[in-house]
């Protein structure tokens, strides 16, 4: 098997015992054994334990951020429903990515601050398109469109971990709700600047 096909599959595997049981409880032997490796070819391929964790958090947040900023340069039709049907289609397919990279922001570990950044990084791009005016038709200038960046980041962070314990609800259903929050976020920002 090709390293880069096998280490996948590791991150595959990782992700789920680490969304399962968290940091601490995970084992490299557990994670060896589920893998179909050897625990020193983990080693080999990611040095430690903290490195496989801090490389699956950087691979499944950057696909993240990736999907939002692909979203968001969609030409036509309505860009805010298009981040968000991303955003909820990445937490259906990584459902166990998004509760690793989540549980992170509430730790004091040091890939806490890792995920810190990546969090900084996806209200940034809400922020640049709440600024960004043309077919957005908003633009928000500072400190609104900063607030209500964070705003509609934090929505969307509640629903998506709402909604991991409610998978009945369809996405459509949960991408309505988040559609409907943002834009009364956005809009109760333009009344109040105008």
């Amino acid at each position: 098997m090709p390293r880069s096909v096998r280490e996948q599959l590791i991150l595959q595997v990782a992700g789920e015992v680490f969304a399962d049981g968290g940091y601490e409880r995970a084992s490299m032997d557990g994670i060896a054994d589920l893998a179909g490796v050897s625990k020193p070819m983990l080693y080999a391929y990611f040095g430690s334990k903290e490195g496989l964790y801090l490389t699956y958090i950087e691979r499944t947040g950057g696909e993240l951020v990736q999907r939002l900023v692909g979203a968001d340069s969609v030409d036509e039709g309505d860009r805010l429903r298009a981040v968000i049907g991303e955003f909820l289609a990445f937490v259906e397919e990584h459902g166990n990515g998004w509760t690793v990279l989540f549980r992170e922001l509430n730790t004091s570990r040091p890939v806490a601050e890792q995920v810190a950044q990546l969090r900084a990084e996806i209200v940034d791009e809400v922020r640049r398109m709440l600024e960004g005016g043309g077919s957005w038709r908003w633009g928000l200038a500072a400190p609104a469109s900063e607030g209500i960046a964070e705003a509609i980041v934090g929505a969307g962070e509640a629903l998506a971990n709402w909604w991991l314990n409610h998978r009945d609800v369809p996405r459509e259903d949960v991408a309505e709700w988040y559609v409907g929050l943002a834009r009364a976020a956005i809009a109760a920002a333009n009344r109040r600047d105008a």
